[in-house]
This record gives C-alpha cells, sequence and structure tokens, in this order.
C-alpha cells in the first residue's frame, strides 16, 4: 500500500504556491508561477513563459518581482479541501494531540498513535467553540499589511544596499588613492634624498680627483728640478717645496685610504614593509545581515578629546535648538530630532543641514529602525501622542508613517521587530503596527520615574532611566528588575530628558546636566564619568564607525562632536 501511496503524489514541488504555473498545473507539476500574461490570463513559470515569448511576442507578461498583484490561481478553491502534504489525498479528520488536520496518510504515518483523532464531520457536531471568522480576517489582514510594509521596507533595504555597495566602493578608491598620493610622497622623498646624496659623493669624488691630479703634477715637476743642477739657495726652496707637497699629498692620501668605496645602497623602511605585510585588506567590511557587525568589548571604557562644534540651526528655526535625539544612517548621515523648534533635521557628514520636517509637536527621543529608517517619539500631555517613522535617503528626510498612542511617549528603543515605548510612569512593547504586546514594568510614584529607554545589542537586557532621582535600572526581556543604581551624576535639574543611549556595540552611557557616565553593561556600577563645559546635555551618541562621540545640547544651536581616542577594535 504504501507503494500505491507514493506513486499518487504529484510530481514537482512539494510546496504550496498561491500562483502555480498553468501550464505545468495541467500537467500535474506543481511550480510557482512567476509571470502573467493578460492577453492569454495565465500565469508561466521561468521555463513555461520562454516559450511563451517566442511564440506570442506580441503579448506583454507582467512579472511577480516587479511588485505586480498576479492573480490567484484557480485551483485554489479546488486544492483547499486536499492535504499540502499528500497532495491528492482528502483531508477527513482532526488531530486535537497536535491540532492539526490529516488525511488518511497522516494518520497511517504519524498519527497512529495520538490518543484523539476524530473525523471533520465529528468534530464539527461536537465543537463548542465558535470560529470567528471576523477575528480571523481582521487577523489576517493586520498580517498581509505588516507583511507588505515588509516587503516594502526589503525593497528600500535592496537599495540603501545598493547606495552603501556604491558608497564603499568609492571610499576603496579614494582610500587606495590617499595610499598612493601617500607613497608617492614617500618615493619623491627617498628620490630627493637620492639625488642630493648622489650629487654629495660625486662632488666628493671630483674633488679628490682633482686634488690628486694636482699633487701628481706639482709632484713630478718639483721631482724634476730637485735632479736638476740648482744653485745652492734654489736646490733648498725647492727642496723644502717637495717636503711640503709630500707631505700635503701623504696627508690627502691618508684621508683617503680608509674609503671603501662610494657605491650607494638603499636600506628600506622595515617598519612600512612590516606594517604592508601585516595588512590584509584595506579595512573590514560590515554588513547588518548574514553576519555580526560588532566585536567590541562593551565595558572598555571610552576616552575623547579633539572637541569640535557645528551649527545647526535653520532660517525657519524660531527658537535656539534642544537636541534631544541623535542617529546616524547608514551614509554616514545624522538624522536628529529637536525639540525647541518641532522638527526632525537632516544633517550630512559635513554637519551642515540639508533637509528637515516639521513636526505637530515636541520630538523627545528617537531610534535606529533600519539603515535607513528612524523612528521618533512625539508627545503633548493630552494630544498628538505617539511614534512618526521616518525614511532618510538622497539626502531627504521624509515621514512614511505615524502610530498613534493612548499614552505618552518619551523613550524608544528598537529589537527584533518589536517597539519599546516609556510613558515617564511605564514601559511598553509594541509590535511595529502599534499593537501591545505587553507593559513590562510600571512605577507610577511620580510622572518621570521611566523616561529613557536602551536595549542590549542582543536583546537580552532594557535599561530604563529615572531622570528624577537619578536612577538606571537594568531589566530582563520579560520586566524583571536586575539591577538598580543610582547616582546624582544620573539626575537632572531642570528638564525631563531621555538620558540613556545603548550603542551598537553593547556600550552604556546614562547622562545628567553636565556629566555623562559610562556604566557596566550588567548595571550595576560606573566605569567612568565625563564632566562637560556645556549645560543640559540632551542626548549622545556613540558612532562607533566613523570613532566619533556626539553630543546634542538643551537650549544651544550647536552640536558637539568628540573623536574617540580609544581603540573599538
Amino acid at each position: 500500500m504504501a507503494a500505491s501511496l507514493e506513486s499518487s503524489q504529484n510530481t514537482g514541488s512539494d510546496l504550496f504556491f498561491d500562483v502555480c504555473c498553468s501550464v505545468c498545473e495541467e500537467d500535474g507539476i506543481n511550480k510557482e508561477g512567476l509571470f502573467h500574461c493578460q492577453k492569454c490570463s495565465k500565469t508561466y513559470c521561468d521555463e513555461c513563459v520562454i516559450m511563451h515569448n517566442k511564440v506570442l511576442k506580441s503579448h506583454p507578461v507582467t512579472s511577480k518581482c516587479e511588485g505586480d498583484n498576479l492573480p490567484v490561481s484557480t485551483m485554489l478553491d479546488d486544492t483547499l479541501e486536499l492535504c499540502e502534504e499528500h497532495r491528492t489525498e482528502k483531508l477527513t479528520m482532526f488531530c486535537e494531540d497536535h491540532e492539526k488536520l490529516l488525511c488518511h496518510v497522516c494518520h497511517l504515518r504519524n498519527h497512529k498513535q495520538c490518543s484523539e483523532v476524530v473525523l471533520l464531520a465529528d468534530k464539527l457536531k461536537s465543537s463548542t467553540q465558535r470560529m470567528n471568522v471576523a477575528q480571523m480576517s481582521k487577523t489576517m489582514e493586520q498580517l498581509q499589511k505588516s507583511l507588505q510594509d515588509m516587503v516594502d521596507r526589503e525593497k528600500q533595504n535592496k537599495k540603501s544596499l545598493k547606495a552603501s555597495y556604491d558608497l564603499v566602493l568609492k571610499e576603496v578608491l579614494d582610500l587606495r588613492r590617499q595610499i598612493n598620493d601617500n607613497l608617492d610622497l614617500l618615493q619623491q622623498n627617498t628620490l630627493r634624498e637620492l639625488e642630493t646624496k648622489h650629487a654629495s659623493a660625486n662632488a666628493s669624488l671630483e674633488d679628490h680627483l682633482q686634488k690628486c691630479l694636482q699633487f701628481i703634477s706639482k709632484l713630478k715637476g718639483f721631482g724634476t728640478k730637485l735632479k736638476g743642477n740648482l744653485p745652492p739657495e734654489r736646490s733648498f726652496i725647492t727642496f723644502r717645496k717637495c717636503l711640503d707637497h709630500t707631505a700635503a699629498a701623504d696627508s690627502l692620501l691618508n684621508s683617503m685610504i680608509n674609503n671603501n668605496g662610494a657605491d650607494m645602497k638603499l636600506l628600506p623602511n622595515s617598519e612600512l614593509l612590516q606594517c604592508l605585510a601585516d595588512c590584509t585588506d584595506l579595512g573590514k567590511i560590515t554588513s547588518r545581515i548574514g553576519e555580526p557587525k560588532h566585536n567590541v568589548d562593551p565595558n572598555k571604557i571610552i576616552s575623547i578629546h579633539e572637541k569640535s562644534q557645528y551649527n545647526v540651526h535653520t532660517a525657519t528655526d524660531s527658537r535656539e535648538s534642544s537636541i534631544t535625539g541623535i542617529c546616524v544612517t547608514s551614509n554616514g548621515d545624522l538624522v536628529i530630532s529637536d525639540f525647541s523648534n518641532c522638527c526632525v533635521k537632516l544633517l550630512n557628514q559635513a554637519y551642515k543641514v540639508i533637509d528637515q520636517v516639521k513636526l505637530s509637536t515636541t520630538p523627545w527621543s528617537m531610534c535606529n529602525i533600519s539603515s535607513f529608517e528612524i523612528a521618533v517619539t512625539v508627545s503633548e500631555y493630552y494630544a498628538d501622542r505617539g511614534i512618526h517613522f521616518f525614511q532618510a535617503d538622497n539626502e531627504k528626510i521624509t515621514q512614511i508613517k505615524v502610530l498613534k498612542m493612548n499614552h505618552v511617549c518619551y523613550g524608544i528603543a528598537y529589537h527584533d521587530a518589536g517597539l519599546f515605548v516609556t510613558s515617564g510612569t511605564a514601559l511598553y512593547q509594541y509590535t511595529m503596527d502599534g499593537r501591545l504586546v505587553k507593559k513590562l514594568y510600571e512605577d507610577t510614584s511620580i510622572t518621570s520615574k521611566v523616561v529613557g529607554v536602551g536595549m542590549s545589542p542582543d536583546g537580552r537586557s532594557i535599561y530604563v532611566t529615572d531622570s528624577s532621582n537619578g536612577k538606571l535600572l537594568t531589566l530582563t526581556r520579560d520586566g524583571e528588575v536586575t539591577a538598580t543604581l543610582q547616582d546624582p551624576a544620573f539626575k537632572l535639574s531642570l528638564y525631563v530628558t531621555c538620558n540613556l543611549h545603548v550603542a551598537a556595540t553593547g556600550h552604556v552611557f546614562v547622562f545628567g546636566d553636565k556629566t555623562i557616565s559610562q556604566v557596566y553593561v550588567d548595571g550595576k556600577k560606573i566605569l567612568n564619568t565625563i564632566t562637560l563645559d556645556v549645560p543640559y546635555t540632551g542626548s549622545v551618541y556613540l558612532n562607533e564607525d566613523k570613532r566619533k562621540f556626539l553630543i546634542g545640547v538643551r537650549n544651544n544651536d550647536n552640536i558637539i562632536k568628540f573623536k574617540i581616542k580609544t581603540n573599538l577594535t
């Protein structure tokens, strides 16, 4: 019987496709339909479409990969009651143990030992649970919307990937050009030294040569005169001059006798050669997909130096800026939230504002969703409370969607398709389409006990700040408090601020009015405290790729940049 069951299976893939190839379907073969011809009213796989295009050249076809919706296969209704694993067998039973629909083959092979397998007819008679079709329809619609959002996001990711590829390629070529320029400079310096030393050595040899020839000529002349019949006085003079010239010639010979030749040699720069030998590439390529981006000790103390600042005021700003959030896109541009002027600004890598979007009310915090997408919490106490999503690409920043919330939104963090949002009294977890997953933590004693929020890169730890009392809480993913750290440096005297930044490297920073404290990742002790010369810190951001430490300030039009001295690799 087993053999006959096997022979009854359809050829082709065991996968179930919502759109199948019409030609293959007629032959009992299950292949995905990737192209549709409206004139033929048929869908074709990647093989059948080749023949169609040859025979019917005037019929345009639509590709599924182009994002168009292809018509759902008419076979769906016919296959609805068939088992997806055993494609010719009808579903007739239901396993209560595994909550799974079965055909008789499924029952014989995998569910014969189950305690309760019933016929579908009996299941419908005995079932007391009503099928909530409306709720199921709503769930499916929500899932379709989420999937379509993910399709749109992945398309943007592909676009961003191409842009980042082009940027990295340009950076590689630029780096090679810089190396070539430096090597050219080293070559020029070495050749200049070669020419200088060659000219000096050649002049020295020529000088010795001429002096030797001069002494030869003089000694030859005096030798001839000395042998001649001279008067006593002239003979004495000649003899004395012979003594002087022989002494001078002897001194010249003694000075030259230790010269072992004038050949020149190059002693290669061994440090340069060793440095090049130690290098295996021009730089490491990192990616958000397929490999871990960071391999850094998150407890390594970050040291900063070389402060510089950049003005981010624009003509449309009515007040001094208050930078309450900083994010960096994959191409190195910055996105900042300006609390005072109710806007989000896009800065290029020279820290110049190149675009901005006006908001209905004040932005409190922001976080990266992807390489190009940023989420911003926007709230007034009684209105306009929610999360705004922005896309920063091609030197433009665009609002793409808004999630309305029924509570004030302060801090925000993102991990694994989940949003973590604080309300001042609680920490909530939401899906990307705004559905509440659960309330993770709550403290209703005062309204600013749960403000800043950050997530460890692995998603296992959640950090929350109580800026009024100067506390940092460390929570598990389930909301259990594992550590409480209180320090005066964490306290804010004037403004409610999301005074926390957890870097992509895992480094944890809590800031007060004029200090930034680096905290051990378990949240139990302070590793280092940086004192600033400006009051009212509004945001911080560790940009490990560019080795920069950025600081936003309340009531100040400048964003502050420090270089990182610490080796992060």
